[in-house]
């Protein structure tokens, strides 16, 4: 078999691309599209299975490969290391491949690209973790909670001691559960195209099971048995997006309506966007900022894709932002702003990875000048929502209690929060801003918050 159409190479490939701090992992398998697209629909699973395995267990894995390897784990090669880490995955997490066909396809992997000498002991580790990985216990939580949640959940200690610290032992052991966890695919609806009642009876035509969301009156959950998202009944024709559930509460959150004239200060691909375009009926005004011409593309066809006319798009630097650099003052303003990413490690397991401490306030730092800079645009009276996927107080509540302690024009709108998201607020807590955890409503980790300038 070429290394193009060898599932456990492309894997490789697409670990050592997603362990790089600035690349996220589903941008590194965009850019491998070729040579998946050489494999048959076994093997493209079988390279998916091990690359977000991988991601999801290193905390076990590594543990095993510190237990039975002679070498120290810190001085084992980088391109050994994730052969190994590849190797491991197979014998440990996957039932599908038989332990002696993970250690002789990791040992054939390892020749070429580490030589025979690494080889020899990528095999004799492997081989000591087929025999004895069974036998080794997770750290104690009474005595190691840190160790137990990195081997146990992939938290990194500096995290998982963080966790512990703020939530006590009980939540924070509930909240690693449930990123470990394999997220359904949630979408939401195009109710100029469909009704969800619609969506669910293509989708269940087809055999695929598909559940409202408990909050989203738009959203869906599924899971697709291996169909890719292009390849599901209606994505063609336009009938849905996929979106997280907390995500859709955050436009729905903004409250769009028809005819009025929106800013989405962080863009990105422009899902959000185009869930306000389709709230206010295709009708009115969105500009869509964000910085990359890739980005804006990606924005514009999808846009295409559900029949929307009403966005155009901008490259402003949002932390110098102010009304000339727009053509106006914007009804409503959503900053979903760039963030740690730490509430969504159950879809981006690479994310556990390259964060650390100091990452978490370089980002806060980024998200108060951004807010800042977009709220300069909200017209008097105008709305003013903040977003981001993390749960960690420096970016949430710290960034929304600085930005209403130095901006006297805005203040909080619960009465916003509650016509927006009613049934969302019934449980309880401030009503102008909300953190949704993983464990407590099976969504992703977010945090909104809403506020109105003042007249």
């Amino acid at each position: 078999m070429s290394r193009t159409a060898d599932p456990r190479h492309i894997a490789f490939t697409l670990i050592q691309a997603g362990q790089k701090p600035t690349l996220p992992l589903d941008r590194a398998i965009e850019d491998a599209a070729l040579p998946l697209e050489h494999l048959s629909q076994k093997d493209k699973g079988l390279c998916h299975a091990i690359v977000f395995g991988v991601f999801r267990h290193r905390g076990r894995i590594d543990q095993l490969i510190g237990r039975c390897a002679k070498l120290a784990f810190d001085r084992i090669d980088p391109k050994v290391k994730t052969i190994l880490r590849l190797g491991v995955f197979q014998i440990v997490f996957l039932d599908r491949v038989p332990d002696f066909a993970a250690i002789n396809t990791s040992i054939e992997l390892a020749k070429p690209i580490c030589g025979k000498k690494a080889s020899g002991f990528i095999n004799a580790v492997l081989r000591n973790i087929s025999r004895s990985h069974k036998d080794i216990a997770l750290p104690c939580s009474d005595n190691d909670l840190p160790g137990h949640l990195a081997a146990a959940f992939s938290i990194p200690p500096w995290l998982g001691k963080r966790w512990a610290a703020r939530y006590g032992k009980e939540k924070t052991l509930a909240l690693a559960g449930a990123l470990m966890e394999l997220p359904p695919f949630t979408l939401r609806v195009n109710p100029r195209k469909a009704s969800r009642e619609d969506l669910i009876a293509t989708f269940e035509r087809e055999g695929i099971n598909a559940k409202p969301t408990r909050f989203s009156p738009l959203g869906l959950q599924i899971r697709t048995s291996g169909i890719a998202i292009p390849d599901l009944p209606g994505f063609n024709d336009g009938l849905f997006q996929i979106q997280g559930e907390a995500a859709q509460l955050a436009v729905q959150l903004l409250g769009p309506e028809p005819c009025d004239k929106i800013l989405d200060a962080c863009a990105g691909l422009g899902t959000k966007t185009c869930h306000m375009a389709l709230e206010m009926e295709n009708k009115g005004n969105i500009t869509a900022n964000d910085t990359g011409e890739r980005k804006a593309d990606r924005l514009v066809s999808e846009a295409l894709r559900l029949n929307i006319d009403i966005i155009r798009t901008t490259c402003v630097d949002m932390t110098k932002a102010g009304v000339n650099d727009f053509s106006s003052y914007f009804d409503r303003v959503l900053v979903d702003a760039p963030c740690s990413g730490l509430g969504v490690l159950a879809r981006n397991p690479d994310t556990r990875w390259k964060r650390n401490l100091k990452d978490i306030s370089r980002m806060a730092a980024l998200q108060k000048k951004i807010l800042n800079g977009a709220a300069n645009v909200v017209e008097p009276g105008g709305v003013l929502v903040y977003a981001v996927c993390s749960c960690e107080p420096e970016e949430t509540t710290q960034v929304i209690e600085r930005f209403l302690d130095k901006r006297k024009d805005f203040t909080p709108d619960p009465s916003g929060f509650e016509a927006c998201l009613p049934f969302f607020c019934e449980s309880g807590g401030e009503t102008f801003k909300k953190t949704t955890f993983p464990d407590l409503l099976e969504m992703d980790g977010f945090f909104m918050a809403r506020m109105r300038r003042n007249t």
